[in-house]
């Protein structure tokens, strides 16, 4: 059997959601050691927990800060003040010397861990994510406050090297003169969204409401809740990650937890999706032809998603959710929806599962 190192960034859901079809491709056929941390480490226990051919390793690695023209390491050292990171992943490398030795291949995701072990042994370290995009485009320098700089010197910092770049992108990219090689397809989608057939409910407008769990949000849950409230006409479907005990639940309103696989049935009835601006769920939307009300955090590739959304008439961004916009973005939708399923410029809308399996497939040949 072929060996692989796979790495996945554990801030928010989306690494890992991204990664999990094309991981479980290659179960099939590879020895894998799955280097997780955070949500991806909760994420890869429910999914992968059973499977004989992967070994769930747990890493952890350090926040690293940004600012306008890069990394910010005073704040970083700040951020991790008393935190010792080197014991939990010397026994990572140890486990994975054991598990498979030398790696034919490391896959990352946005996970400098794995490349870490990959450069030490010598092995060809692919990098599997969105954020490289980033390091061939062309892009404004600052979006919402957050800046170009901090993701392109994040990206050379933890990945100095690379066998290959493969960047996923639900939009089009314009290539910067001279910049990096970096192969560019639309992200790998799961068969649960894959196979789902759109039939939006005809008796009310249905809009999910995807909080992520990357960072705290910009709003209570309470606040939230007045909004939808706000909107009676409509009926909101409310995913957190943690129970919430609410001051009020208008009759409007369902609260579900993360992973709810009744997810995928709402996403097959409803009219619109707030959410926060993570790359795999707008991708996820724009394949289903579902607009968006983005509400970015406080990241450049969030900015950046929300930004394409709100500039293709895909739906609208905002840095709330705001009882004024919220009732625009419900009275919007058709015009939203017609905008996804008419352009033919912005949007990159299939599954690139299979061009990145066979990029993957010649490091292991």
């Amino acid at each position: 059997m072929k060996k692989i190192l796979w790495g996945i960034s554990g801030i928010g859901s989306g690494h890992f959601n991204r990664q999990a079809p094309v991981i479980a491709h290659f179960a099939r056929s590879c020895r894998i050691a799955l280097f997780v941390y955070g949500e991806s480490l909760r994420s890869a226990r429910r999914v992968f927990g059973r499977y004989r051919n992967i070994s769930i390793v747990e890493i952890d690695v350090p926040f690293w800060a940004g600012k306008r023209d890069g990394l910010d390491f005073r704040a970083t050292a700040r951020r991790n003040a008393g935190k010792n990171f080197l014991p939990i992943v010397c026994r990572a490398y140890d486990r994975t010397e054991r598990l498979i030795g030398r790696p034919d291949l490391v896959v990352t995701d946005y996970e400098p861990v794995s490349a870490g072990y990959g450069y030490a042994t010598g092995a060809p370290v692919v990098t599997f994510d969105q954020q490289s995009k980033y390091l061939c485009g062309v892009f404004p320098k600052t979006l919402g406050g957050q800046a170009f700089a901090d993701e392109t010197s994040r990206l050379r910092f933890f990945f100095p090297h690379t066998a290959e770049r493969i960047a996923c992108s639900f939009f089009r990219v314009r290539r910067r003169v001279g910049a990096p090689a970096v192969t560019i397809v639309p992200p790998p989608l799961k068969r649960t969204i894959l196979e789902i057939r759109r039939k939006p409910k005809p008796s009310a407008r249905s809009i999910i409401v995807y909080v992520s769990a990357q960072r705290p949000f910009v709003q209570t849950m309470d606040e939230v809740v007045r909004v939808c409230a706000s909107q009676p006409s409509a009926e909101f479907h409310l995913f957190v990650r943690d129970a919430l005990r609410l001051k009020s639940r208008p009759p409007n309103l369902t609260v579900y937890r993360h992973g709810d696989p009744r997810f995928y049935r709402l996403l097959s009835e409803c009219h619109g999706i707030v959410s926060t601006a993570g790359h795999m769920l707008l991708s996820e939307a724009m394949h289903l032809g579902i607009p968006v009300y983005a509400v970015p955090l406080a990241v450049y590739e969030q900015q950046m998603n929300a930004h394409v959304i709100d500039r293709g008439g895909f739906g609208i961004s905002h840095p709330r959710i705001e009882r004024r916009r919220l009732a625009a973005f419900i009275s919007g939708l058709d015009r939203f929806a017609a905008a996804i399923r008419h352009d033919r410029s912005a949007l990159l809308r299939n599954s690139g599962q299979e061009e990145i399996v066979r990029r993957l497939n010649r490091f292991l040949r």
